[in-house]
């Protein structure tokens, strides 16, 4: 039980414990599992116990070395006391005031950019049976068929106002091509001349049921869309409070570095913690999970295999997506992308020892305060970072 009788019940049965071995120390492993384990951590740590929180995935791993694979509480006991005597739990260090609530923040944010996701592909399923061409459609082009896109940005300004309002290629063959002119510039959706060419084409070519036997799927396609903009509304609302609090935060320092957005830098920022409880970089790299395993077998020297996963999971995330998004988009680092390709890497991997990189650098510009460098002469950090904000900042 999580409440007062329960801690001192369990306080009092550790102190007998320890009486009863005649130990100097205690230590305490807990499985970090769901958020109740952070008010176990903070009583016990505030009491002057040595608290180490385990990554579910390291006791998975001890299960799998002693090749049992039933779980039970005296088993899990076993193999939390396994991964303490191995070294590779963390000591208790729980968020708290800013880190804290971008945590929160951040993590509440992805949730909602998840259920869009879904709703996502909700809307691309309820919409193919109403016009599946509007997704693409095939054309034959020296002697091979193709795929045509009718929108670049399926979930743009103009595909969504189509999708809404005229989801039916008999509503577009109506509009033909004035009609799609006019509504193109009365609500400033910029739709091109080729894309109401492939818009009408599409449309004159579907083989859709009549728009009169389509009544659930298009009540349906419009409660979607609806949910689909609450949660963009949701979003941006989650990014806007994201902002406020990330820009009075050292966090800053973080946007200096071209590829990186506001909510890649807040994540990094906040999952990485206090770095006063770290001495380097290689540090962060295990408690996000992805640095490399090492295989070997018989006299040689191994190889590196995949990453651990036995970290924090966001953290992880958010290395990942930063790797992602540096390769893209940074001059400065792409000598180091292009190495690692020429290498024969796997572009996921590169993404990962991308974010490595970037978690290094992160880690020494937090630590000597000091903004990313970078010698070109249309670099500047402070254009850099104003690009990013949406928010006024203050001294």
């Amino acid at each position: 039980m999580v409440n007062k009788t329960g801690m001192n019940l369990l306080i009092r049965n550790i102190e007998k414990a320890k009486d009863s071995c005649q130990a100097e120390r205690v230590f305490v492993g807990i499985e970090a599992t769901g958020h109740h384990y952070e008010d176990i951590v903070r009583i016990l740590t505030d009491k002057g116990y040595s608290v180490h929180i385990i990554n579910p995935a390291s006791t998975h791993e001890e299960r799998k070395q002693h090749l049992t694979y039933t779980k039970t509480d005296d088993i899990d006991l076993y193999l939390i006391a396994e991964v303490l005597i191995g070294n590779k739990a963390t000591n208790a260090k729980l968020a708290n005031g800013d880190y804290k609530r971008l945590q929160q923040l951040t993590r509440a944010r992805r949730s909602e950019i998840n259920k869009r996701s879904s709703i996502k592909q909700e809307i691309r399923t309820i919409h193919d049976q109403i016009w599946r061409e509007y997704q693409g459609f095939s054309q034959l082009e020296d002697g091979k068929v193709k795929t045509k896109h009718i929108f670049s940005d399926f979930w743009g300004k103009g595909s969504l106002y189509l999708l809404t309002h005229f989801p039916h290629a008999s509503q577009i063959l109506d509009l033909g091509e004035f009609g799609l002119r006019q509504l193109s510039k009365e609500h400033n959706l910029k739709i091109r001349k080729t894309t109401i060419e492939k818009i009408l084409f599409a449309a004159g070519e579907s083989v859709s049921k009549p728009i009169e036997d389509l009544s659930s799927e298009l009540f349906i396609l419009k409660q979607k869309l609806k949910d689909y903009e609450w949660l963009t509304r949701n979003i941006e609302a989650y990014e806007l409070e994201i902002e406020r609090i990330f820009i009075k935060t050292e966090g800053l320092l973080l946007l200096t570095v071209p590829g990186i957005g506001l909510v890649t830098a807040a994540e990094i920022y906040c999952e990485m913690g206090d770095l006063s409880h770290y001495t380097k970089a290689s540090q962060i790299i295990k408690k996000a999970g992805t640095n490399p395993t090492i295989k070997q077998s018989g006299q040689g020297d191994g190889f590196y295999g995949r990453i651990s996963k036995q970290g924090n999971a966001n953290l992880r995330r958010a290395v990942y997506n930063a790797g992602k998004s540096l390769c893209a988009h940074n001059t400065a680092l792409k000598p180091f992308y292009t190495r690692l390709k020429e290498k024969g890497k796997k572009t996921k991997k590169i993404y990962i020892a991308m974010g490595n990189k970037f978690i290094k650098i992160a880690f020494s510009m937090l630590k000597n305060h000091s903004p990313f460098q970078y010698e070109d002469q249309d670099y500047s950090y402070e254009k850099e970072v104003m690009k990013k904000l949406t928010l006024p900042l203050t001294a």
